[in-house]
């Protein structure tokens, strides 16, 4: 039974909490067949699984959670992502339980004999797991105010992976996944590297010097940041390792003539005014926000890899959307600069599939009602 008052964080305690109260067990397991769910790591002299005799059963159970029923961010509690899959293939005991969020309001406690697992397993390929490219809302995040806005700009990204585009704490994906993203495309691997990156992406030093010097310049804004000194290597952790093209050319800045705009822009907003990225008449204004969207997602992980700490990170999240009341005037204008510098960094005019998925991203965080984009004021 729901707890007066208590509000579900995500989509999937609400379905789980309404499976529970209409005594539906297979809706239990559904709620959950798809979704990433989190097992307590063990830390030094533990036991390798948090076993536990649950008075709320009888018996023994292994506890996991939802996402958003994940607790607060703790330097020494990490969370190992599984799936309803991994625990049926390798449950220890038959006469255990999972317990699914106990001692809380969505909690749902599964037989896991191997009869009732291999149920799991059918329930998994019937509900398939969750796809990427979704909006999801934490409602126990951030909702209004800057530091909301600023989770927002890294939105593209939440969006990409399906995980709350409000969230700032234990984990983006899971530590492991989150530290290896890290390492791998960014070259970070202690908070010094990623204060360095971090600096880096909220100073615009990724965005191609000469284009967005002749963007602004079109617009009559001020200059971009100074892009000199910009870092041999960096992407977006999502799809791969392309951001030192962008890097590369962005040397050589601060030319005292505005250079001309290149041919490519033109062809990406007359397509982006076709595909309603643009107005009619609209043009892109600044590239900067696909470097502080991945300032914003470099904090999400670098929290989840335990290389910096809350209060640091809600500070650089908090610069993150000055920079983009500082460079933009609205989301709308957020969201062309975006796709432009993600088109520019990796498709390069060959409207292929990382056009595609800029444009359904896009499409979710422009006409979505509960995107942070229609509802969260920009300034």
């Amino acid at each position: 039974m729901a707890t007066p008052g208590w509000m579900p964080p995500t989509e999937t305690e609400r379905r789980l909490c309404e499976a529970t109260a209409r005594g539906d067990g297979d809706g239990q397991v559904a709620a959950v067949a798809g979704e990433d769910l989190y097992l307590a790591a063990p830390q030094q002299g533990q036991d390798p699984l948090p076993v536990y005799d649950d008075p709320a059963t009888g018996g023994k159970c292994i506890p996991v959670l939802t996402r958003g029923m994940l607790p607060p961010w703790q330097p020494q509690q990490i969370f190992d992502r599984v799936s309803i899959e991994d625990l049926a293939q390798d449950w220890p005991h038959d006469k255990w339980r999972l317990a699914v969020n106990p001692g809380t309001p969505s909690a749902a406690y599964l037989a896991a004999t191997p009869g009732h697992r291999a149920h799991w397993m059918r329930i998994r390929a019937q509900v398939g797991v969750r796809p990427g490219g979704l909006l999801t809302t934490h409602y126990g995040g951030p909702l209004h105010g800057p530091l909301a806005q600023g989770l927002a700009c890294g939105a593209p990204l939440a969006v990409h992976h399906s995980v709350p585009w409000n969230e700032l704490g234990t984990a983006f994906l899971d530590p492991e996944t989150d530290a290896r993203t890290l390492r791998e495309q960014w070259s970070v691997t202690d908070p010094a590297s990623w204060q360095q990156r971090l600096d880096q992406l909220l100073g615009a030093r990724f965005a191609p010097a000469d284009t967005e010097a002749a963007l602004r310049a079109r617009a009559g804004t001020r200059p971009s940041p100074d892009a000199d000194g910009a870092p041999e290597t960096a992407a977006d952790g999502t799809l791969g390792a392309a951001a030192q093209e962008a890097a590369g050319s962005s040397a050589g800045g601060g030319t005292t003539a505005a250079p001309d705009l290149p041919e490519l822009v033109a062809r990406y907003e007359q397509r982006f005014r076709t595909d309603g990225l643009l107005p009619p008449d609209g043009r892109v204004v600044s590239l900067v926000a696909m470097d502080l969207a991945h300032a914003v997602n470099l904090v999400r992980w670098g929290l989840s890899a335990r290389l910096c700490a809350p209060p640091q990170a809600e500070q650089a999240v908090l610069r993150a959307a000055e920079g983009a009341r500082e460079a933009y005037g609205s989301w709308a204008e957020f969201a062309a600069g975006y796709a432009l510098g993600r088109m520019l960094a990796y498709d390069n005019g060959w409207f292929g599939p990382q056009y595609a998925e800029t444009l359904h991203i896009h499409r979710v965080l422009t006409q979505d009602p509960a995107s942070p984009w229609r509802g969260l004021a920009f300034a």
